[in-house]
């Protein structure tokens, strides 16, 4: 969202359900929702409120905070605990021991975000009666970017927590429930997220060149694409996909979704996370902004922070050791632009895998270590990151992985290997060993998802859709157990499939009566 989008006034804080709870409920302001959306200046605002908490969500709104990567990547073999500063919560959330006292279990910053939705969905319309400015296409792009949000926060609820409890309308009374039970994730889905979507596609006009920064058609159809790859509807998963193929992105560009030339140019590839919003690949990129938000500062961030969680050694050894070489095999051009493999950390024992710098304006090809005043061009507290939700590369590889399922195995594989060439690495060759059956060709997709979009929040969910997390976790929790001094005998892995979802937090628990906790959690 650019600078002013995120200037949000007095008024909009205390209206748009800014609890900081979920179940923190009692109306917060002094003038009445009812009596806020007035102006195409309350509408604007309202959008933007909304923005604000989803970008709080999954960036963070102090040090370390990026829920996006701790629902969607840090659980997963892409990362683990940094042992000299791992804290109680990071050493939970890499070895599979959640509790319900995990700060991150707490799904009530969603429900915020949810809450300023519905009060978008109630009330931007009346305040077309009131100003004449806001049109009836002003109307539906708001409402349409609602929808979608409102959306895509169950969607992280389901995908996280399973089933959910849904509400659709704003709290306005101290009558209003405080207290409803939890909905089957199916249904949460079916009835609520894939009707909002397809309403907000409906409204948003097409053809038309977004903004990197919000949700546009090319951005809906994305979500819509990922909700039916969740539910392994591939078929209507493929239909999206071509619907986002004939919309436009922040450059005016059609994605068309025709070849690899549609991709990011592999000259320039950081700029997906540089400058999105001149990417031809971008759909959708939470930005965070210094001025506005103060330091992003995450783990994966190039400075050293004492960081209590860093690059997993497997995909540090197996993929970016490699590229430090005199003479690579192959050249992939992500992996040296994705973490310093040179500048070594203080603590040994991490070696140079705390330093994530995906987001930052770093050397294409980095040779050596970066000089201190180097570090100082390409990294400070100051930096933006412009963290990316959907980009075409994410969308060719889910169009892969459906494609391979429905028995389409060539053009799988093309799609495959558009995103694979577009990084420096041959193309796999049809009948080769690597994709020779549907189930080698799946798994080359879900390896090749994990090289182009680790640190992206998307591993942990990849590894939940495909049915692979224990096959996967299981020898890497025990690799990991065995490290912090488990005898080998004893270590368990991933012994619960249960504990594939999160628990609810604790708090949230002991505000709604009506809650029961996911099994495999204690059932507090």
């Amino acid at each position: 969202m650019k600078k002013l989008s995120y200037i949000i006034v007095c008024s909009m804080i205390t209206v748009c359900f800014s609890c900081n709870k979920f179940l923190d409920l009692s109306p917060q302001s002094q003038v009445a929702q009812s009596k806020f959306y007035k102006t195409k200046y309350d509408v604007d605002a309202a959008i933007a409120g909304m923005y604000s908490g989803f970008q709080k969500q999954m960036v963070g709104e102090a040090q370390t905070k990026e829920r996006a990567l701790y629902w969607g990547d840090y659980r997963s073999d892409n990362f683990d605990r940094f042992l000299t500063y791992t804290t109680t919560t990071s050493t939970e959330i890499t070895m599979n021991a959640l509790t319900s006292d995990n700060e991150f279990s707490d799904w009530s910053g969603l429900y915020t975000v949810i809450g300023r939705a519905n009060a978008n969905i109630k009330y931007i319309p009346g305040a077309a009666i009131t100003d004449s400015r806001v049109t009836q296409d002003v109307m539906n792009k708001a409402l349409a970017e609602s929808y979608a949000m409102r959306a895509m926060c169950y969607f992280y609820i389901v995908r996280v927590w399973g089933d959910a409890p849904i509400w659709t309308t704003p709290m306005e009374s101290l009558s209003d429930t405080l207290e409803k039970p939890r909905v089957p994730a199916a249904q949460v889905i079916d009835e609520l997220i894939i009707p909002d979507l397809t309403n907000a596609y409906a409204m948003v006009v097409k053809n038309q060149t977004p903004s990197v920064w919000t949700l546009g058609e090319g951005a809906i159809c994305a979500i819509l694409a990922d909700v039916y790859m969740w539910k392994h509807d591939y078929a209507n998963a493929i239909i999206w996909m071509k619907n986002l193929f004939k919309a436009k992105g922040p450059t005016g560009a059609v994605y068309a979704g025709a070849s690899g030339s549609n991709l990011q140019p592999q000259a320039t590839w950081k700029n997906l996370f540089t400058v999105p919003n001149t990417s031809i690949e971008g759909i959708w990129s939470v930005h965070w902004d210094f001025l506005q938000n103060e330091c992003a500062c995450m783990n994966t961030s190039w400075t050293q922070n004492n960081k209590p969680i860093v690059m997993d050694i497997d995909l540090y050894n197996n993929w970016v050791i490699p590229q430090t070489v005199a003479a690579p095999a192959a050249v992939d051009i992500r992996s040296k632009q994705t973490i310093d493999p040179y500048s070594r950390s203080n603590d040994a024992t991490a070696s140079n895998r705390d330093r994530f710098i995906k987001w930052y304006a770093s050397p294409v090809n980095p040779t050596k270590a970066s000089t201190t005043a180097e570090l100082a061009i390409y990294y400070s507290r100051e930096a933006p990151v412009y963290l990316p939700i959907y980009r075409l590369a994410d969308i060719y590889l889910l169009y892969a992985e459906a494609l391979n399922a429905t028995g389409d195995p060539s053009n799988a594989l093309k799609y495959l290997n558009f995103v694979r060439v577009r990084s420096g690495l041959p193309a796999y060759v049809a009948g080769s060993a690597p994709v020779a059956g549907q189930a080698e060709l799946a798994d080359a997709i879900l390896k090749e998802r994990q090289m182009e979009l680790v640190g992206e929040g998307k591993r942990w969910f990849d590894l939940v859709r495909t049915g692979n997390v224990i096959k996967i976790m299981d020898p890497v929790l025990k690799r990991r157990q065995i490290a912090a001094g488990t005898p080998a005998a004893e270590a368990i892995g991933f012994s619960d499939s249960r504990r594939i979802l999160w628990p609810i937090n604790r708090s949230v628990i002991n505000a709604n009566r009506k809650l029961v906790q996911n099994p495999g959690y204690g059932g507090e």
